[in-house]
């Protein structure tokens, strides 16, 4: 261990005799700097931090408890402290410092890294980094990402005419740093392709192609941008990346991974990203809209991203546990959203590599940990909160039914509807003080339903009509209930009951209703019908639990005896109209009401309703877990930031720490979001690692462009929309994509950007852009997911038989063409076409996507139902043409790659597509089997060996690297 003194003192007397060896072996020691030449100049947060944080923050970093040999690397006054005349580092003297000894060293035990640590040994370059800082004074700098971005002039570069816009300055500086130039500008077709697929997901249709071309203005392809960024495309394309970060999905996540609905909260941020909401109302409202003052219903319905981590309500799930798991969740989405950091290290023990103590995670927990949805979700459609969202269609038929009833409510006499009530409606049932008796635990199900407990020991207890309690509260056994109802006549009764899981029920002694059933509280109601004798009557409900969680819901009397008996308590001559028209006597005006009133009914019920946050109105108490365990609190935390931000919030909720989050004083959220922005158009971030910000995270490449992309988002209002017209419209993104060999060398990954961004198309857009392609693609927004085409048994191997997403069933209308960003999303079982290119499974957050190349790729381009289908329509479409083979061939390169076929490319696919016309005529069959694969119907009236041969033209097309590529 570095921090060790006994082995210190012989390492300093080793270093001279081990030079040579150490030099042999590809070690080289730094000497100190000869008078008259003068080390360049060392970047701590570039050069140096990089080194500790990868090789020694593990045993010497920010995690107190668990530093080894006493020493902390992180903590600059640590590291140069004096401990007993020996200095970890020795500002102005490398040759005195130990971490230069231990980096040199040959002996075993005093190496660092130690050799059992699996980490190499530092290489000759880092050493002389680390002599050179150290020489020139070994000066710490707090991580370049915690400070807030500084406004920095765009530098004056050689290369003017190259300059379209202040982008251009930084990255022209840094290729000239590098005496590289930029690569041309991209003809203009490929140009608008480039801008159209990055924009909207989608290639530039022929009619948009042909405008642009014939547009000879120099600001065409500015007003091509304009109208990319106007197109309701844009906000479909755009909303992907933010539903991979914040998880999006169908589905529950977990267990039986039922279907939730949550799809408002989806077309929600299509919606924003069309409007370009100001990111800073996109982030307030979505983490905190439901407390800003008088919240709209779209400001609730953006808070479904609180809403969107995996739950469950699997049996022997424990609440707590799981609301320490979801606020778990939730803590370590914002952080990575927002903040680019990898906060969630910190749960267990301080952060290894960043300033980020356990203390502060949990101070970040506390935010997340008081909003009213339940830990254990029910396995329900809808768990609460939730909120109705029509569309505006549906908002305009359901105010005018609700001015019909209204009419027909002022043209009824309250006085009169009350006498009858009065007079004329059934007799109430009396429900008295409930008990209870058990919990008696059973060694199984059956057990604990059959046997008869003959319970004794009744105890007061709190039941209210309508509302679900757990009363078991043991995970196989039963609980009984009681009552009394009082009758004021013998009379009929109704008594519905909830259960989880089964139930039996008593009246008078008799039983008169059983139920084995194996359920959630609120899946379903049994309907018991009594018959009440005059007077008292005993009621008994046996509650019987198989398991995880239990529970009672308990409603008595009719309806009708129920609304008229509470309408006509309230005393409201609004209320006692309303039952009277629905419960009362039938009349011309009654019969009109509940036939509007079951016309709302009906719509109301095709409203969708999400997921939204609400916060309690008194905050949970949250505590520090010792290893993150839900069963081990230590002290209380309060709701409070890092540390290291340094600041302190007026308001100490989820809208104070949004508030935060898009304060100009926070370093973090506006680098991060413009940094994702760049990583979008260009293939890899300014930091390359756009989830972690951190120590452990990439330099960026250019920190002054960074810096001034963040700082002009901000001034320009936290509009996206402007900040891609920017980008788009820079000569940086203009470039050729193609590569020299100078450029390979000496920047292979294209992180200075000296040339146009290239790189492989996102599962999404490769299916989208098939669909575009063969006509088949319906631009119908919003809506229930759609289920396309897929392999049998996919969610059947994965699923619970209880689930209601246990089995596929793939829509056979024109649904299945919709946009992908459409598709249901099955957590546990994504569709394969989303796995193979690398789609996140939407159970973690994700903000920046792998990006493979397999067989199995272009076997799905090939041969999977959806592209060779599209293959197919395309092929249609372009025999539909009636031109010769080589227009045609023509009309299909314009439509899929918006260019023309090169003389080669014409050779060699016109003769394959004679080989083809000759295969399908000789085996007609063949081209039978072709033309009738997927849904869309086949266009009889063309020849079907010509349709085809096309549609392997066209299958050939898509399969092509620049199809299949942005570039």
């Amino acid at each position: 261990m570095l921090g060790a003194k006994r082995p210190m003192k012989s390492v300093r007397f080793i270093v001279p005799a081990i030079s040579l060896t150490l030099l042999t072996a590809g070690v080289v020691l730094v000497p100190a700097q000869k008078a008259g030449k003068v080390a360049k100049k060392i970047d701590f947060n570039k050069d140096i931090r990089p080194i500790l944080s990868e090789n020694c923050f593990k045993c010497h970093g920010p995690d107190a408890k668990f530093v080894k040999g006493d020493l902390r690397l992180s903590d600059e006054k640590d590291a140069k402290k004096d401990r007993d005349g020996e200095f970890a580092i020795l500002p102005g003297n490398a040759k005195e410092s130990l971490i230069i000894e231990r980096a040199l060293s040959k002996e075993k035990f005093a190496q660092m890294p130690p050799p059992d640590s699996g980490l190499p040994r530092l290489t000759a370059g880092q050493i002389k980094l680390l002599s050179d800082w150290i020489n020139q004074g070994g000066k710490y700098e707090k991580h370049w990402a915690l400070v807030p971005p500084k406004s920095t002039e765009p530098p004056v570069v050689k290369n003017q005419k190259w300059v379209r816009n202040d982008i251009d300055r930084f990255v022209a500086a840094k290729l000239e740093e590098k005496g590289l130039k930029p690569a041309p500008e991209a003809d203009r077709a490929t140009l608008l392709r480039r801008a159209s697929l990055t924009l909207t997901g989608l290639p530039p249709t022929t009619e948009e192609l042909n405008m642009f071309l014939n547009d000879s203005q120099p600001d065409a392809y500015e007003k091509a941008v304009d109208r990319l960024l106007a197109s309701q495309r844009y906000g479909e394309n755009q909303a992907r990346y933010w539903l991979d970060a914040v998880r999006y999905g169908d589905t529950h996540g977990l267990h039986l991974d039922n279907e939730r609905s949550v799809y408002p909260y989806r077309d929600w941020v299509v919606n924003a990203f069309n409007k370009d909401l100001s990111f800073d109302k996109f982030t307030l409202w979505q983490l905190a809209g439901d407390m800003l003052p008088n919240p709209t219903r779209e400001m609730k319905v953006a808070t479904g991203y609180v809403r969107m981590n995996p739950t469950t309500a699997e049996g022997g799930a424990i609440e707590e546990e799981f609301l320490v798991k979801n606020t778990f969740d939730r803590v370590d989405t914002t952080s990575t959203v927002f903040l680019g950091l990898t906060v969630g290290c910190a749960k267990c023990h301080d952060h290894k590599y960043d300033p980020i103590s356990q203390k502060d995670y949990y101070g970040l927990f506390a935010f997340f940990n008081s909003t009213k949805d339940a830990p254990l979700d029910s396995n329900d459609l809808v768990p609460p909160p939730v909120i109705a969202d029509p569309t505006p269609e549906q908002e305009v038929a359901i105010n005018q039914a609700t001015t019909r009833l209204a009419d027909l409510q002022k043209a009824t006499n309250a006085e009169a509807a009350k006498r009858w009530i009065e007079t004329s409606s059934p007799p109430v049932v009396a429900v008295g003080n409930w008990e209870i008796a058990g919990p008696f635990p059973h060694k199984s199900f059956n057990e604990a339903f059959e046997f008869d407990d003959k319970p004794t020991d009744w105890k007061s207890l709190k039941l209210e009509l309508g509302k679900s309690i757990s009363t078991v509260k043991v995970d196989v056994g039963n609980a009984y209930h009681r009552t009394t109802l009082t009758a004021e006549t013998d009379q009929d009764a109704d008594i519905a009951i909830g259960s989880d899981d089964g139930v039996k029920v008593w009246l008078n002694g008799v039983q008169v209703h059983s139920n084995p059933a194996l359920r959630g509280v609120d899946q379903a109601t049994d309907q018991v019908k009594v018959r009440l004798k005059k007077g008292a009557n005993q009621l008994v409900i046996k509650i019987v639990n198989g398991g995880g969680a239990d529970g009672i819901r308990v409603e008595i009397g009719s309806e009708a005896q129920t609304k008229l008996a509470t309408a006509l308590k309230s005393n409201n001559p609004d209320e006692i109209v309303r039952a009277y028209l629905v419960y009362g006597p039938t009349t011309t005006v009654s019969k009109q009401y509940r036939a509007t009133l079951a016309e709302k009914a009906k719509l109301e019920a095709q409203v969708p309703r999400t997921l939204i946050a609400e916060e309690m109105p008194k905050p949970r108490p949250a505590y520090l877990l010792n290893r993150g365990e839900y069963d081990q609190r230590k002290e209380q935390v309060s709701r409070t930031l890092p540390a290291v931000f340094e600041t302190k919030l007026p308001e100490t909720n989820r809208l104070g720490l949004a508030k935060w989050l898009i304060d100009e004083k926070n370093p973090l959220t506006t680098r991060v979001f413009v940094n994702r922005i760049w990583q979008q158009h260009f293939g890899t971030g300014i930091v390359k690692t756009a989830e972690d910000f951190g120590n452990q995270g990439d330099w960026p490449s250019n920190p002054e462009l960074l810096d001034y992309l963040a700082i002009k988002f901000r001034k320009d209002g936290f509009s996206l929309k402007k900040l891609h017209k920017l980008l788009l419209t820079s000569a940086a993104f203009r470039q050729s994509s193609q590569v020299t060999p100078e450029k390979l060398q000496k920047d292979p990954e294209n992180r200075l950007v000296s040339r146009g961004p290239r790189f492989r198309l996102d599962a999404e857009v490769l299916r989208d852009q098939v669909l575009q392609a063969s006509g088949l693609l319906v631009q119908r927004q919003g809506g229930h997911g759609f289920k396309p085409y897929q392999p049998a048994g996919l969610w059947e191997d994965v699923a619970f038989p209880g689930s209601n997403t246990a089995r596929y069933t793939q829509d056979t209308d024109a649904g299945i063409y919709r946009r992908t960003l459409y598709l249901f999303w099955k957590r546990t079982s994504p569709h394969p076409v989303m796995s193979t290119f690398d789609a996140p499974t939407r159970e973690a957050c994700v903000v920046r996507r792998s990006i493979t190349n397999t067989p199995l790729q272009a076997l799905t381009t090939m041969n999977e139902p959806a592209f060779f289908e599209a293959a197919r329509k395309f092929g249609e479409r372009i025999v539909a043409t009636k031109a010769s083979d080589e227009s045609r061939l023509d009309f299909a390169f314009r439509t899929a790659l918006s260019r023309k076929p090169s003389d080669k490319e014409r050779t060699i696919l016109m003769g394959s597509l004679r080989r083809y016309q000759k295969m399908f005529s000789d085996r007609p069959q063949d081209a039978a089997g072709v033309i009738q694969i997927g849904l869309a119907p086949v266009d009889r009236r063309q020849d079907f060996v010509d349709q085809a041969a096309w549609s392997l033209i066209a299958s050939t097309l898509f399969n092509l690297d620049e199809f299949l590529s942005q570039h």
